[in-house]
C-alpha cells in the first residue's frame, strides 16, 4: 500500500473539485489510498466536509484512512491545538509538565470520551482504514489523583508505557469490535523502547513503525538543521519489531518544513529509500506544509515515485 499524508485537508475551505484533481494526481503518482485528519475541530466544524471529501477519494479509487488528531491529547496529528475536550474537563489533564495538555489515562472518562469519538468517527463515514499516529506522552509519569490510586505514590516510566499500552488496546479492540474490516495502522516515535517493544504486539494492529524525514529542515528564516531521525535510520528496528509481533511494516517519510537548499539531497534520499527499502505500507506527505518551495518538492516527489513505484 502507498498512502497520501494529508494534514488538515481541506476542512475549512472545501472545493470538491480541486480535491478531486488532487486524488486523480495520486493514482497517477501511485498512491492507492489517502490518510486524512479527523481532529476534535473536526468534530464541531467540518463533519460535511469531511463526508464530501471521503466519498470523492472513493469515487477516485482511493481507499480512506482516518488520523484521529490530538484526541485527548493523546496522539499526534494536525492541526496542532490543544484538546477542545481537556479544555472543557480541565480535571481529566494529567498535572504535570507537558508541552500540551494530555488526558489521564486512569481516569474512566478519558477512555470513554475516545471510544466515543470513535464511534462517530467509524459509524458516520464509510472509512477503510485508521492510522494513530505517534502516541503522545506516553512516558510522561503522571501524578493525577487516578494515577496515584492504580499505582500508588511514585509511578514509573514503566508503569506510564504499559497503562499507555493497555489504553491502546481498549481502544483499538472498540473499534474493532465496531468495523471488523477496519485495517488499524500505527506509528510511534523511537524511544523508549520498553513502550514501542510493547505497543507494537497490540493484536489489533496490522502495520506498525515510524515516520522520519530524508534531508535537513528549516521551519521559517532559521539555519537549516538536522531535526529530526532519518525514517531509513529506523528500518532494521521496524523489521525486528513487526517480526517480533506479526506485524507488516509500515514507513512515513516526512517532508515538512523542507528548505529548496535541500531538495537536491532529498531527491537522492528519496531515490535510494524507493529502490532499497520496502515497507507494506509505505506513506508519502501530498503538498507537506511548511516547505519553501511546495510544488518544485511535489514535482521531485511524483518524479520519484513513478519511476520507482509501479502499479
Amino acid at each position: 500500500m502507498v498512502g497520501a499524508y494529508l494534514l488538515d485537508y481541506q476542512n475549512f475551505v472545501c472545493i470538491p473539485y480541486q480535491a478531486e484533481e488532487n486524488f486523480k494526481e495520486m493514482t497517477d503518482m501511485g498512491y492507492d489510498n489517502i490518510c486524512l485528519t479527523f481532529s476534535e475541530s473536526e468534530m464541531m466544524y467540518s463533519r460535511r466536509t469531511f463526508e464530501i471529501i471521503v466519498d470523492l477519494a472513493h469515487k477516485c479509487g482511493l481507499k480512506v484512512n482516518v488520523i484521529p488528531s490530538r484526541i485527548a491529547g493523546r496522539f499526534a496529528g494536525a492541526p496542532l491545538m490543544p484538546s477542545r475536550w481537556l479544555v472543557a474537563h480541565p480535571e481529566f489533564a494529567i498535572p504535570d509538565d507537558h508541552w500540551l495538555p494530555a488526558a489521564c489515562l486512569e481516569v474512566p472518562e478519558t477512555r470513554e470520551f475516545v471510544k466515543k469519538f470513535m464511534t462517530t468517527l467509524l459509524t458516520d463515514y464509510d472509512l477503510d482504514g485508521i492510522i494513530w499516529d505517534e502516541p503522545k506522552a506516553a512516558t510522561v509519569i503522571s501524578h493525577h489523583p487516578a494515577t496515584i490510586a492504580k499505582y500508588g505514590e511514585n509511578p514509573t516510566i514503566e508503569d506510564m508505557a504499559l497503562g499507555f499500552c493497555d489504553f491502546f488496546n481498549e481502544i483499538t479492540e472498540h473499534c474493532h469490535k465496531l468495523k471488523p474490516n477496519i485495517v488499524q495502522t500505527l506509528f510511534t516515535m523511537r524511544d523508549p523502547e520498553v513502550f514501542t517493544s510493547n505497543i507494537s504486539k497490540n493484536k489489533y494492529i496490522e502495520y506498525f513503525g515510524y515516520d522520519g524525514n530524508l534531508c535537513k529542515q528549516r521551519k521559517f528564516h532559521e539555519e537549516i538543521a538536522v531535526s529530526k531521525y532519518r525514517i531509513d535510520s529506523l528500518w532494521d528496528r521496524t523489521v525486528k519489531e513487526c517480526t517480533e509481533a506479526g506485524k507488516k511494516t509500515f514507513a512515513l517519510v516526512e517532508t515538512m518544513n523542507t528548505p529548496r537548499e535541500e531538495h537536491e539531497n532529498f531527491e537522492a534520499n528519496f531515490a535510494n529509500y524507493l529502490q532499497n527499502y520496502h515497507p507494506d505500507f509505505l506513506c508519502v506527505y501530498y503538498y507537506a506544509h511548511n516547505c519553501d518551495a511546495p510544488v518544485e518538492l511535489q514535482e521531485i516527489i511524483k518524479r520519484q515515485m513513478k519511476k520507482y513505484i509501479v502499479r
